[in-house]
């Protein structure tokens, strides 16, 4: 039977797009789905009587856990004793130890690794910036600052671009926030990012403003490409699957203007492929059957060549890294990488943080005014929960 895959507008779903076009056996197909309206179709597939698409996109930690506990995914472990040679060609011992956690909650896996979204930063270069040498610059909050500050000459070039669209600007401003040793949750769940840390890593994010563009509010992954592209940024950061886009596009100032680096506590979160629980057994047997072929290390190499950022460590050997210009630091932030918290609720309150953030930055509201408020609203809805 044919198959249709759901997924979000973003350069690595090029890669399983290629994969299932060479294998026209495979009867599987990809609806790509603009981000503004991903969440919202995909719940539609979710709690629908049966799912009209038979597997999904999902990113790790930050849905699978509330997804996962309301029972919308299918657990992937009974399928995969029933297809014994498919897993073990497959080879998921080489997904990378990092992100495949993220495909996991409450003992069960449910989602096949497909790309990760984390923060790399590209800066140009600076002999104010320690030489690492073989290893990958890393640079904090103060780096960013001081970078900024020397690289900023207006309109010819500007110091800094943030992503700080109010869809993207909480992931911008974590690094800050845990370079404070403030976090979103504190070890017993509770809200953890609107004490003194939360506050002054508010203020250091928000003091940053005047080096970037003056709509940098509206800035998602697009904007922040293009302004590498064209070398009109001393140092941005964005995630390592728009690395490829930024340094090989075509006529782009790409490799030849930045290195990259990562923060010393970079964010990132791991897209998947999961199947649906609303289906028949069969269905999501079949479905995974195409998948685990689909998902293999050719099409892993294909993901760095359209997006940057591969899950296998069997795509990061010397070769890869010699070729690909941020390989190196993508690599790194794997591993320095945290999470948002593994919460059922997360999904929940995010939004009422995400919309703190974005109004101290645009100035509706003082940081410590707009972080308590969402306190107290994230309090709320883990009270619910």
């Amino acid at each position: 039977m044919p198959f249709r895959v759901l997924g979000p507008d973003d350069p690595a779903l090029a890669a399983l797009e290629d994969a299932c076009r060479a294998h026209p056996e495979w009867e599987t197909s990809l609806t790509i789905v603009p981000w503004a309206e991903y969440r919202d179709t995909l719940m539609q597939t979710l709690t629908a009587p049966t799912a009209p698409y038979e597997a999904v996109f999902v990113p790790g930690h930050v849905w699978v856990p509330e997804l996962a506990d309301a029972g919308l995914l299918a657990p992937l472990d009974p399928l995969f004793d029933r297809l014994p040679q498919l897993v073990d060609s497959y080879r998921p011992d080489d997904i990378l130890p990092p992100l495949a956690r993220e495909s996991r909650f409450a003992g069960a896996q449910y989602m096949l690794p497909f790309f990760s979204d984390g923060h790399l930063v590209f800066f140009r270069p600076d002999e104010a910036i320690p030489d690492p040498g073989e290893g990958v610059p890393l640079i904090g909050p103060t780096e960013i600052a001081r970078l900024a500050a020397r690289a900023h000459r207006p309109p010819t070039c500007y110091g800094l671009a943030l992503k700080a669209h109010p869809s993207e600007i909480l992931l911008d401003w974590l690094p800050y926030l845990w370079a404070e040793g403030g976090d979103v949750l504190d070890e017993d769940g509770r809200p953890a990012f609107a004490g003194p840390a939360g506050v002054r890593a508010l203020e250091a994010y928000c003091a940053l403003r005047p080096y970037c563009p003056p709509d940098t509010d509206q800035f998602g992954n697009g904007e922040i490409a293009a302004w590498l592209q064209h070398g009109r940024v001393g140092v941005a950061a964005s995630w390592g699957g728009q690395a490829a886009a930024i340094m090989l596009a075509p006529h782009a100032a790409g490799a030849a203007a930045y290195r990259v680096g990562t923060y010393p506590q970079p964010w990132n979160g791991t897209w998947g492929i999961a199947v649906p629980a609303n289906l028949p057994p069969a269905v999501q047997e079949g479905v995974l059957a195409v998948l685990l072929q689909a998902a293999g290390p050719e099409t892993d190499r294909a993901v760095t060549r359209a997006a940057g950022s591969p899950v296998r460590r069997s795509s990061y050997t010397p070769a890869e890294l010699e070729r690909y210009p941020w390989l190196r630091a993508q690599y790194e932030m794997v591993h320095r990488a945290r999470t948002l918290p593994v919460h059922p609720r997360v999904g929940a309150f995010l939004g009422a943080l995400y919309a703190a953030v974005h109004d101290a930055f645009t100035g509706k509201a003082r940081p410590g005014e707009a972080l308590a408020r969402a306190e107290a609203q994230v309090r709320g809805v883990l009270a619910e929960g």
